[in-house]
Parts: C-alpha cells; structure tokens; sequence
C-alpha cells in the first residue's frame, strides 16, 4: 500500500507564492514579476521549479530581455555574485541557461548587470572569481561557451567569447568532462558557421580527439545529410529551385563582427576581423535575395531547402579547413595479399574463418575520414582530400583495402566515378584485401548492399548486374578467375549472395506480367466489339450510317490501333511469361520487354477512350461547349489517373530500355561512345 504524503499549510502557501511569477514569467509579464518581487524581496532568489530554477533561470533560457532588465535592477549588490552561481539539478547557472539563446542582449544585460556591475576589473581577485562564474560547469562539464557551441548560434558564442577573454583563457573551455572538444560539439550540432569561427580563432582544435579516436572531420564525415552528394535525391523541380537558390546567406549571420552596441571596448586583442557584409554585395545579389526571401516566407518547401544548402555550403567550407589538419592517410598498412591472382585455394574453411575474425578483432581504432567519406558516399570530403593529398588515393586500411574496395563494397557509384579515373588511381583496381578478395568481390558482395536506388525488384536486381559489370570492366580480365580465401570467384559469389533477390525479381515479373495480359485482354474485348457495333448502326446494305462523318474515321483508327496495342501487349508480356527469368535475362532483354510491354498496353488504353469519346460525339451533338468540354474531361479522366499512378514506373523502365539499347551501341560501334552511358546515382 502507497504512503500517504501529508503536506503542511505552509508548504502549501509556498506552492502558491511559487505559482504567480512562474505564470506571470511565462507571459514575459515584467511589471507584474515587479510587483511581485517589491513586496517580497527576498524571494527573488527562490526556487519556484521541481528543477530548482529560480526566476532567473526560467527569464534566461527563455531569452526574455525585458523581464531579465527589470529583476536585475532589483538585486542587491552583495547578491549578485552568489546569484549568477545559483544551479538547478542539471548543474546550470542563469548564465548557462541564457547561453542556449539566440538573443545577446539578454546575455549582456545578466553579464552587466550581475557580473560586471562592480565597474572596471581592478584587484586580481576580482579577475579570478569572474573568471570562476564564466568559467563555471554544469554536472557534464560543460561551460556557458561551450553550450552556446552546442545551441548553435554563432552571435552568443562570439559575444561570451569575448567576455571570457577579458577575464580569462578561452582554452579552459574547450573540453567537456568526457573528452569532447567545442569543436566537436559543434560539428554534432551541424554548427558549421559556428564551428569555422572556432577554428580561425585557434587551429588547434582540428587536431583535438574525443575518447573513441575521433577527430571532428572523423564526425563530418558520416555526416550524410550535411552534403548535397549524399543526400537523397530529389525530383526535378526542387533540384531546379535547389540550383538556383543563393548559396551564401543574405542577412549578416556569416560576418565575424558583432553589433556595434556590444562590441567590447576594452579588448586587448586588437579590431574583430569584419565579414562580407549584405552592404557590399552586388544590386544582383541583394535582388536575388529580397525575391528568394519572400517566396521562403510564404513557401515552407523553399525554406527548407534553403536552409539546407546554406548547410550544405558551409560544410563544404569547414572541410576544406579540416583537411589540412588530417594525416591519418598517411599511416602505412601492408597488405597480406598481393596483387597477382591465386586460380585455387587449400586452407581450410574453419582456420580461415577464426583467422579473419582474429583480424577483425585487432584494433577498434576508427577508419581515416577519407575511408569513412567513401563508405557513406560523401564526395565533397573525397575530392577535398585527393585536391589536397593526391597520394592519398593509395591509402590502404589494416585490413587491405583501397578506397575502391570501400566505395564498391557500400555502392557509392558517385564515389566510385569520382576515382576511379583519377591518374593516380590506375592500379588500385588490381587491389586485392587481405581476404583474398578483389574489387569485382565486392561488387558481388550484398553484405553492405540495402537496396539501391531503383523501385522494383526487378530494377534492383538489374542495378547490381549493371554495377557488377561496371567493375569487370575496370579490372584486367584475368582478374575475374581470382578465387578468394574462401575459395569462390566473383561470378560465383554474385550468384549465390543476389539468388533471393533473382528470386524476388522473378516472382515480380511474373505477376505484374499476368496482370498486365489480364488487362490487355479486356481491352482488346471491348475494342474488338467495339468495331462490330458501329456507332448509329448500319444501312440495309451493310455500310455504317456514319461513314461519311468525319469523326467516323477517327473512331475507326483509333479502334483498329487500339486492338493492335493491345494484343501486342498481351504477346510481349506472354514472352516475357515463358522465358527463363535467369541472370542474363535481367541485364537487357526483361527490362526492355517490360518497357515496350507498358508501351503498347498504355496506348491501347489511351486509344480505346479516345474511341468512346468519338463515339459519344457522334450519337450525342454537343451544341454547348461546355457540355462538350466536361465531355472530353469525362473521357480522359481515366488516362490521366492512369498516367499519373503509372509514369513513374514506365519512366524508369524506359530508362532502363533506352541504357541497354545505349550499352549495345558502345559495345558494338566503332570509336568512343562512353558518352552514351547512363550513370546511376
């Protein structure tokens, strides 16, 4: 049975004292907190949450200046001091709450208020003790500076920073407890202005681990979301707004000044270095902007995108800056196997096994930032760090591979395409790991493979053929008789790791095959009876009553065409139906079957209600043109659901056609016809 928790009247009256301001602060009512607090002074320094926040707390983390302005004034000097120390139960003073905030003001007016209220520093104990309140941690070690970084505005943390350096060594507050820099923190928060401010201010940060080995471009570089080429691919309009929307930002976020208002007076650190401000930016620019800034207003979608690619470009920024730092490519790793192709194995399966696990085991070290770049398809880290390392390319990891072993393996094609013609790069196809496995290995590994880019199974399946066949083509062909240390070539691997995705793909085929043939048979019904069944009926001597109509031909064109399409359709799709459904079959010949299949089934659809609509025309004279325009409306309603529901996967299977019919030409014609090739994203 529960305790009953009994509790006193004044206990009670307290909860109610408590009630009042937290309501009114809630408000931002600051001159009804006033008249609170004048008739009772000496709560002004009272908890009023069960998070032990006091007033302050609450008016600091919510940024409210004006009620911050109004109980400043009403604390009395000797309080000052023992207030800006006050924490909650998560370790907080009203200096760390306010530090989450966008707004400096709010800021400024607690540090002017509370902290420098006293005037000028003059007595070293005064330095220190400010020191100690800027300097103070919460219960995970993390300073004002320190959560303004995590928060992400870049204004709070050039203002705190310039307040700490009055006093103090900003250094002191660039590590929380656990190991994580401000840099790194930061970069978690996808901070990216906020975190190139910090790196001019000192370099050294670039080079700071957190307690797994982790530099911040280790971090950025699983960052998918925070780079266009890995992010995920869009439809064609918003690539379009995507391109044409600004990629700096058009307010005065980028400079590296504060406001006039807040600048300190007394720094010893010379003038703040001044951004490009919006002033000096051309009539073009600031044209563009004012267009771009309205349609953001009233457009979430381009809003969205634009705070996306403003993303997207300082990542850009802060990874040219981080590269620089990184020499983790250059840490040697020999390789167990060489580059020469082994036609039989004859160490044993199980000795084999517990001797890769053993390897596996060796280091939990994590994986350079270029590695880590080429696993998750991030080509602006790639490109930045062969830019400025070329001899990079030739890194190889503890376990043997080259980059093309990591790109492959995780199907990055982008990646893939961006090195694999690098000069530099030649003889990294020859790479063999220390399992025994080649590029072409990995191509036909589905260890790391979650589904490609493609919609349907059959798609997939013929993704990964065109992939595989991508990478034989790379490779010297005696490489494809390359057994691993399991004793299987790449073909044979490809076989047996893609077998219940040819499994899948066939069963698809099948399906959508037998539906479609059923629907190509219905029409082919109605347009056959429909040609025996003249509209108006016929003549004693056999001829239509409509003939001489002009509509009458229409509708007799657009019935023939219609059984045509639809009867070839159902044959297409018979073919389909009674062929093998192997491997081979999925690389060219079903995908384009499938293509014209669709074809031929869509246009018969679109001719047979063209044939209804002619013959409602001609039984029906339309004198109104609106009658006659609800008619037609009427008549392609079904053609554009159809189309609708159906374009997507018609599109990409024409697309497939349209790359075999590509492929066969630059395998068969004379010259160079690689420009003909169809790349996947």
């Amino acid at each position: 049975m529960a305790k009953e928790i009994i509790i006193p009247i004044s206990e009670m009256n307290i909860f109610d004292e408590m009630r009042e301001p937290y309501a009114k602060v809630l408000t931002n009512d600051a001159q009804g907190l006033k008249g609170i607090y004048q008739k009772n002074p000496d709560a002004l320094l009272d908890r009023i949450t069960a998070c032990r926040d006091t007033i302050f707390h609450i008016a600091a983390y919510r940024g409210n200046e004006e009620v911050l302005q109004v109980l400043v004034k009403m604390v009395p000097q000797s309080k000052k001091h023992e207030l800006l120390k006050m924490k909650n139960i998560h370790g907080n003073t009203i200096l760390h709450e306010v530090a989450t905030t966008t707004n400096i003001k709010a800021a400024d007016v607690l540090i002017r208020g509370l902290l420098f209220s006293e005037g000028p520093l003059n007595h070293e104990k005064d330095i220190r003790e400010r020191e100690e309140i800027l300097g103070d941690r919460n219960k995970i070690g993390e300073t004002l500076l320190f959560r303004a970084a995590e928060y992400g505005n870049k204004m709070m943390v050039m203002y705190l920073a310039g307040e700490i350096e009055r006093v103090g060594n900003l250094k002191n507050h660039y590590k929380r407890d656990d190991g994580v820099s401000i840099l790194h923190i930061a970069v978690v928060g996808q901070h990216f202005e906020t975190a190139i401010w910090f790196l001019k201010k000192d370099p050294q940060l670039a080079t700071y681990k957190d307690k797994n080995g982790n530099k911040s471009l280790h971090l950025l570089a699983n960052m998918t979301t925070a780079f266009k080429s890995s992010s995920l691919t869009t439809r064609i309009l918003k690539e379009l707004i995507y391109y044409w929307l600004p990629s700096h930002s058009c307010n005065d976020d980028e400079t590296d000044q504060l406001p006039t208002n807040l600048q300190n007076k007394d720094l010893e650190h010379g003038e703040p270095s001044k951004g490009l401000n919006l002033s000096e930016r051309s009539k073009g620019f600031k044209l563009s902007c004012a267009i771009w800034g309205c349609l953001a207003k009233g457009w979430k979608m381009i809003d969205r995108m634009w705070t996306q690619k403003k993303m997207h470009v300082s990542a850009v920024k802060l990874v040219k800056i981080l590269v620089r730092t990184d020499a983790s490519w250059f840490e040697p790793h020999e390789p167990e196997e060489e580059d020469t192709i082994c036609l039989e194995r004859k160490e044993d399966e199980e000795e084999r096994v517990k001797k890769s696990a053993a390897t596996g085991m060796e280091s939990l070290e994590p994986d350079t930032p270029l590695f880590i770049a080429a696993s998750t398809g991030i080509v602006e880290i790639v490109n930045e760090i062969l830019t400025v390392y070329p001899q990079a390319v030739e890194h190889i990891s503890k376990t043997g591979q080259n980059i093309l072993h990591v790109a492959i393996m995780h199907r990055k094609y982008k990646v893939f395409d961006a090195v694999k013609n690098r000069e530099e790069a030649k003889r990294l196809v020859r790479g063999i790991d220390n399992d025994g496995c080649t590029i072409l290995h990995y191509a036909a590994d589905t260890k790391n493979y979650h589904g490609g880019t493609k919609p349907t199974p059959a798609l997939k399946l013929q993704q990964e053929l065109t992939w595989f066949e991508d990478v034989k083509n790379k490779i010297p062909s005696h490489f494809t008789m390359h057994r691993n240390k399991k004793n299987k070539t790449a073909d044979q691997l490809f076989k047996e790791m893609h077998q219940e995705q040819l499994i899948a793909a066939q069963d698809w085929v099948k399906n959508t095959s037998q539906s479609c043939s059923t629907v190509a048979v219905l029409v082919a019904t109605v347009v056959f009876a429909a040609a025996y069944t003249a509209p108006g009926g016929f003549l004693n001597d056999g001829r239509p009553i409509l003939l001489e109509k002009p509509l009458y031909s229409f509708f007799t064109v657009m019935d023939v065409a219609g059984l045509a399409s639809s009867l070839t359709s159902v044959v297409i799709f018979l073919s389909i139906l009674t062929s093998s459904l192997e491997f081979e079959d999925f690389r060219h010949t079903l995908p384009r079957n499938l293509s014209l299949g669709f074809t031929f089934l869509f246009f018969s659809v679109t001719t047979t209600m063209l044939t209804f609509t002619a013959t409602i025309l001609l039984l029906v004279h339309l004198e109104k043109k609106w009658t006659a325009t609800l008619t037609y409306a009427a008549a392609f309603l079904p053609i554009c659901v159809f189309a609708l529901f159906q374009f997507p996967l018609y599109y990409q299977y024409f697309v497939a056609a349209v790359e075999s019919i590509f492929d066969f030409l630059r395998k068969n014609l004379p010259g160079n016809w690689e420009f003909l090739q169809i790349k996947d994203d």
